[in-house]
């Protein structure tokens, strides 16, 4: 019995519409390839299934079964759009593929999960990482079929839903691919939640869109980024700035008008315009040195969107981090993606066994109670109540760990509320903790303390740290009136909760 010929998926694709009877132009128009391109596929395909022109190839593509095959097989993997609820938000999700890894897949500003599917390049991608792993994909709140909400999503948000998205998908251990502006959540999820992440896989990704003064050199200017932003909103509905996202396939009119179509459908210019005036806040640089997750940074050496030298900040401040520079300018990560593919595959492959982790991110708040007011157990209660992974008391001063910001933060301000004239001051740091018991490592616990001697009574203090993952909140932030005088490390600037 002869064996069956392995066809890839692109073969199988291209094999379908010779028996259609495309010619070379028409296969390579549909599926954005030169028709050299589609010539150089037709000889594999003729070489493995030892014919000799694509009268017999479809003829003997009959014979075993291959024609009339892809559609059949990309849906025998793929999941419906499915919901689920964080609060009164449902996050749609879907899932590709059953392979014994799963992959958490984070996308950058736009998506959109059926939309998506009509370029080939995407079906293409996420069919080949399917038959090995279960990719799990969703749209953000706010994006594509996901539910609409007023202004964008904060990082803490987006890791929240992440988590309800795995837990109704029943997944235990992930892989998590971040790409662009989602890896910072990708990055986020990891800090705080290692013992769910089995490793990080970032692509075209940056730690901090905009420079601070001019730093650091490979982010983006605020003039820059204002002029994006202005350009975007003029050009929604159309292809925007496609020359930068994939430049390989800016002249091709199929993929523009894909393109344009997922914008359009994806979100709105109002929309998106608050999207990215919460990027423009983001900084995770302080997060990477904590990161134990074993990591793979993938960059194109000239991405027109991200510099290489963003990515490269990546693997040279995480621990655990390796560099994968691969040649191209497209930032999109399906275009030409076979070395992103083959990168992706061997890292999987090679993950070592799960080892325990012993620490993992966590927002630590400090309280110190001036006058003893306010009772001991009522505020170890408070504590307790909002999610506090551990707490402790030592004479006046008690500390709780959160793996969530959000609920940190409304602790303290519910503390306040109900304990005022009681003497509290608080401070808010985000640091290592013990993954066994939540407990900070003593020298995180001392920046807290450190960063409690600043505060008054009746305020809240956050450190640099929290306050860029919280950027995006509604919450009220600014810079604390004494910063000129202190002496802190950088994770340490302060800002007052108001």
């Amino acid at each position: 019995m002869t064996d069956q010929p392995s066809l890839k998926p692109r073969e199988l694709e291209i094999l379908n519409l010779l028996a259609e009877g495309l010619t070379n132009i028409e296969i390579g128009a549909r599926l954005f390839l030169a028709h050299e391109t589609v010539r150089w596929y037709n000889k594999h395909i003729f070489d493995k299934l030892k014919v000799r022109n694509r009268t017999e190839a479809v003829k003997r593509g009959n014979e075993l079964g291959l024609i009339g095959t892809t559609d059949r097989k990309l849906s025998s993997i793929m999941s419906p759009v499915q919901y689920v609820a964080n609060g009164n938000v449902h996050i749609a999700y879907q899932i590709i593929g059953e392979g014994p890894v799963d992959i958490l897949f984070m996308h950058g500003f736009i998506s959109h999960l059926e939309l998506a599917w009509e370029n080939p390049e995407f079906r293409d991608f996420f069919e080949q990482l399917g038959r090995f792993a279960r990719v799990i994909l969703f749209d953000k709140r706010g994006v594509g079929l996901s539910d609409r909400i007023q202004g964008a999503p904060t990082l803490d948000q987006t890791v929240i839903d992440a988590n309800h998205v795995l837990d109704s998908a029943a997944s235990k251990r992930t892989f998590v691919m971040g790409t662009s502006e989602g890896a910072a959540a990708a990055v986020l999820l990891a800090s705080m939640y290692p013992d769910r992440v089995t490793g990080l896989i970032l692509y075209g990704a940056t730690p901090k869109i905009i420079r601070t003064g001019n730093m650091p050199e490979w982010a983006e200017t605020e003039s820059g980024f204002d002029e994006m932003i202005e350009q975007m909103q003029q050009s929604w509905g159309e292809p925007w700035a496609v020359e930068f996202f994939a430049p390989s396939r800016a002249k091709d009119e199929n993929f523009r008008k894909w393109w344009a179509k997922v914008l359009r459908s994806a979100s709105s210019p109002s929309s998106i315009k608050d999207v990215f005036n919460l990027i423009r806040k983001v900084d995770i640089r302080q997060l990477l040195p904590q990161i134990q997750t074993r990591t793979l940074v993938i960059h194109k050496t000239e991405d027109r969107m991200v510099s290489r030298n963003a990515g490269k900040y990546f693997a040279d401040h995480m621990p655990n981090a390796r560099w994968h520079e691969i040649p191209g300018d497209d930032h999109i990560y399906f275009v030409k993606s076979e070395a992103i593919i083959s990168a992706v595959t061997n890292f999987i492959n090679e993950t070592p066994p799960v080892e325990s982790t012993e620490t993992r991110i966590s927002v630590i708040l400090c309280v110190h109670s001036s006058t003893g007011k306010i009772s001991s157990a009522l505020i170890q209660k408070e504590i307790g109540s909002h999610g506090a992974r551990f707490t402790s008391k030592d004479d006046s001063e008690f500390i709780g760990t959160f793996d969530s910001p959000t609920r940190a933060v409304e602790c303290a301000a519910r503390l306040l509320r109900i304990a005022k004239g009681s003497g509290l001051k608080i401070s808010l740091h985000v640091g290592e903790c013990f993954a066994e018991n939540g407990k900070p490592l003593e020298y995180v616990a001392e920046l807290s303390r450190k960063a409690i001697e600043y505060a008054t009574v009746g305020e809240i203090l956050i450190t640099q740290t929290l306050h860029d993952i919280l950027a995006g909140s509604k919450l009220k932030l600014q810079q604390h009136s004494d910063q000129a005088d202190m002496l802190l490390p950088d994770e340490m600037v302060l800002y007052t909760l108001t």
